[in-house]
């Protein structure tokens, strides 16, 4: 890319070229890869760019894996809920959620984990923990509100209740290293979080 090129992108462009170049290296090399002249090379712009947005590595890390977040938000907001049951969506959101967790944000969070190095590179990656329960429950509570509509349930369960699908996926993420069948899936949905919420719509 010539300077004349790499002078004409601003903004939003620039930001999702380098946060690009940060996702291969992270996933390709892991976070020890991630320094501001590898990233300025990979994204075809100057080390002052990249130092002119973030003052650390980590920093354009947590950008980058909360942008994934907040797209991966977007993509289950498009998730078509239009037809089936509460079961049908609830199996529905774990499969995209699965997708997520073996390609989008989860799998980076597990990057910023292993090397948060002070107090407050701890406290800021709680921080984005917190938004992603958030995103969380948003997206049950829109497949909750749907049920209700069609008379399966009749109030909301708890926040705790409507976390454990997304508790269960990351749980059995980890203990089957990275790995979640359908069938599994299908057992968390039948055994654990349905009956969990109909519980509270009991007569």
């Amino acid at each position: 890319m010539t300077e004349s090129n790499r002078s004409r992108r601003r903004g939003d462009q620039l930001q999702n070229d380098i946060y690009a170049a940060t996702y291969r290296l992270l996933e390709t090399e892991g976070y020890s890869a991630i320094n501001f002249m590898r990233i300025a090379r990979e994204a075809n712009t100057s080390r002052s760019v990249v130092y002119r947005y973030w003052d650390t590595p980590f920093d354009l890390v947590f950008a980058a894996v909360q942008q994934r977040m907040q797209q991966s938000e977007e993509e289950f907001k498009n998730l078509d809920f239009a037809r089936g049951s509460l079961r049908d969506h609830l199996v529905y959101v774990g499969q995209h959620f699965i997708l997520e967790s073996n390609h989008g944000p989860f799998r980076l969070f597990k990057m910023l984990f292993s090397e948060m190095i002070n107090q407050q590179e701890r406290e800021r990656t709680g921080q984005m923990l917190a938004e992603a329960t958030a995103s969380n429950i948003k997206i049950m509570d829109n497949v909750l509100q749907r049920a209700i509509q069609r008379g399966e349930i009749k109030i909301f369960p708890p926040k705790a209740t409507k976390l454990i699908l997304f508790e269960q996926i990351r749980y059995t993420f980890m203990l089957e290293n990275g790995w979640v069948s359908h069938q599994k899936l299908e057992e968390i949905v039948d055994h654990v979080v349905l009956p969990a919420i109909l519980y509270f719509s009991k007569p």
